[in-house]
């Protein structure tokens, strides 16, 4: 009755047929499951959730569950606002999907990995990550974000690593007052974006964002001042 981390764990028919047996459950980690319902939501006490696409287990060190057929394409699935962190691999989201997440109320980091989402275009639109700390994109296939300041009002740190299609930082990103770091990788498009976004903040006289590039040959990293 008093657990509160599980993980290697399959939902079966729902959280609920086994919330009674771990009511106060805080940190997750299973895999999702086409043409199922993966409902989270009644999980009142979850803050921590991390979620791998059911085809892919074999690859993650953690779990060993058999595979499957690509999930999300008949997906259904629903989150608790108690959630503070949410990690995702390789789900393969359609991007229109993130308004899940963005509606969250609580969520301070997320976690966006190998192709957890895909699609050449992720849009915020006009919706907040209210809580959002820290964001970090690790091998998706983006081409294009659309963002501002006004989706991240309170983001910190944001990591870009290995999205080598993606053709820019949004320039308004650099206006976010809360943003301490940019980390990124030396890919050339990125890189570039971040110089004029530097050179932009700058301008109005904001020194304190520092940006990270690791040079992957070097197998260093530098901070451009």
């Amino acid at each position: 009755m008093k657990l509160q981390r599980i993980s290697n764990v399959k939902l079966g028919d729902g959280a609920e047929c086994w919330l009674k047996c771990f009511p106060g459950i805080k940190k997750l980690t299973c895999p999702l499951y086409t043409y199922e319902e993966n409902e989270f939501e009644s999980l009142a006490y979850l803050e921590s959730l991390k979620l791998i696409e059911s085809g892919r287990r074999k690859k993650s060190k953690e779990l060993d569950f058999p595979k499957s057929e690509p999930i999300f394409e008949k997906n259904h699935f629903t989150l608790p606002a108690t959630l503070k962190k949410l990690t995702l691999l390789w789900c393969r989201l359609p991007w229109s999907d993130i308004l899940i997440i963005q509606s969250l109320p609580n969520l301070e980091e997320l976690n966006l990995l190998d192709n957890a989402f895909e699609g050449p275009e992720w849009d915020t639109g006009e919706e907040q990550f209210r809580q959002l700390k820290f964001l970090k994109l690790h091998n998706l296939d983006i081409q294009q974000w659309q963002a501002s300041n006004i989706n991240f009002p309170h983001l910190k740190r944001l990591v870009v690593l290995k999205c080598n299609h993606l053709e820019e930082i949004p320039l308004e990103i650099g206006d976010i007052s809360t943003l301490e770091l940019i980390e990124t990788d030396d890919i050339r498009s990125i890189v570039e974006s971040l110089d004029r976004i530097q050179e932009e903040q700058h301008n109005v006289g904001n020194y304190d964002l520092k940006i990270s590039v690791h040079r992957q040959r070097s197998q260093y990293h530098d901070v451009l001042d």
